[in-house]
């Protein structure tokens, strides 16, 4: 029986990111990511969970566009900003290993989060982004390949939301569509932090 498109590219993609890991990427993400994120509590004891792999891009721009922080810090310990970790460029991908609530009526959120670059700590929620936005100025849609580099299977437009599924590397990122769940590689620099013209216009920037 033949599959559906969608699931065909989907099983594609991920056979792509398994054969990536078998033949050592240099990428350095948790081992193995988690299938199900720990929802905790400010004990650290596991209240729930949610399901995984959940991928997100730490950053430090604003709700009008303008980019208030490049460099993020990741904290030892939640609720500790004395207790300093390593510091992360805006706009880095990063699995998520736990949710922890804390603080009054238990409305504060941290992340522990481990970035593509290898890089572990916790990070307020104020800096997570689990939607991003495709966006390239030098063309009116986006297209989404079966593989880095490889064939194209459909097109976005500019400004399209998606989720990031799995990057392989710095360059290429495995996305998927939040409108319709098309999924598809994409060159890692055009996927943006906020869609709003001052950051993508003005202060658009290439990931480190």
């Amino acid at each position: 029986m033949q599959l559906p498109m969608k699931q065909f590219l989907s099983l594609l993609a991920l056979y792509v990111v398994l054969l990536a890991a078998c033949a050592g990427a240099e990428t350095a993400v948790p081992t193995p990511i988690p299938t199900a994120v720990a929802i905790s509590g400010a004990a650290g004891e596991t209240l729930a969970t949610q399901e995984g792999p959940l991928w997100v891009l730490l950053s430090g721009v604003d709700e009008h566009g303008l980019i208030a922080e490049h460099e993020l810090t990741l904290l030892l310990e939640p609720e500790a900003p004395s207790n300093s970790g390593p510091v992360v460029h805006t706009g880095i991908a990063a699995a998520v290993l736990e949710i922890r609530h804390g603080g009054p009526q238990n409305l504060q959120r941290f992340y522990r989060v481990e970035t593509v670059n290898g890089d572990t700590g916790w990070i307020s929620d104020y800096y997570v982004r689990r939607v991003a936005y495709l966006y390239d100025a030098s063309s009116e849609t986006i297209p989404l390949l079966a593989a880095p580099d490889g064939q194209e299977v459909a097109r976005l437009p500019n400004i399209s939301p998606v989720a990031v599924k799995a990057p392989a590397d710095d360059a290429w990122w495995l996305v998927q569509a939040v409108e319709d769940g098309t999924l598809g590689w994409v060159r890692s620099e055009l996927v943006k932090e906020s869609p709003l013209a001052e950051f993508l216009q003005n202060q658009s920037h290439d990931h480190p």
